[in-house]
């Protein structure tokens, strides 16, 4: 707890709170945007009947928030971890008089704690106040309950998943590399996996590609874990 407590003193957190900030505000315009586009055009119900229903617009607010949030996070990694290895630093990390170990694990806690957390109010803060607007004013052609939201608990606890899962994903990909943009390319394209694949086969699948996701991020950490310890060698 102290190693992280350090690291949150370490790091200029103000942009990745905008950030956070900023992912699950624009969410909630994209979803309204959505909402509306019906009105405009109603032949759009006609080609595509679910973009009028709220579960459509939950998954698509579920969506967007796991990818802003991905890549906040692979950003966050990058910034933390990696480069606290490479060669500008990587005298200064291993003078600590701590276990390399140690250390590694609390900046991977920290930043995934920090996402995971983010992710998890984004879509509760993107979802509730999409909830209140169409209380005041209805622009969805479906019915409305408390209990949709509710029902996105699930979907929540998922995405928080997804989010870690494919952070450390990519940072394992962009450190191979030495390349921070390489990293948040690849959490690009590993959210576009469980985005495609929730609008076709639905959360099942979503679950799925999560759980072999979740046990690629674990096999990551060990290989990262034994890359530290080799530098500490």
């Amino acid at each position: 707890m102290k190693l992280i407590q350090l690291e949150i003193k370490k790091i200029a957190l103000t942009p990745y709170l905008l950030a956070s900030v900023l992912i699950p505000l624009v969410t909630l315009a994209m979803v309204n945007l959505l909402a509306y586009a019906p009105q405009i055009d109603p032949s759009i119900l006609v080609t595509d009947p679910e973009m009028g229903t709220y579960k459509f617009l939950y998954i698509l607010s579920f969506i967007i928030n796991v990818a802003g949030f991905s890549c906040l996070g692979t950003a966050m990694l990058g910034k933390v971890v990696m480069e606290s290895y490479n060669d500008n630093y990587l005298y200064l990390t291993l003078s600590y008089p701590v276990a390399r170990k140690k250390i590694l694990r609390a900046k991977i806690i920290f930043c995934e704690l920090f996402c995971g957390f983010g992710v998890f109010i984004g879509i509760l803060l993107t979802n509730s106040l999409f909830f209140v607007s169409e209380s005041i004013f209805s622009v969805v052609n479906d019915s409305l309950s408390f209990a949709t939201i509710v029902s996105q608990l699930s979907l929540m606890i998922v995405a928080v998943i997804l989010v870690t899962s494919i952070s450390l994903i990519s940072l394992a990909i962009g450190w191979w590399r030495n390349s921070l943009a390489l990293a948040i390319v690849s959490s690009v394209v590993f959210c576009s996996i469980p985005s495609n694949l929730v609008t076709v086969g639905g959360v099942q699948v979503v679950l799925a590609i999560t759980v072999i996701l979740l046990v690629a991020s674990m096999l990551v950490v060990l290989l990262i874990t034994k890359k530290v310890s080799r530098l500490e060698a």
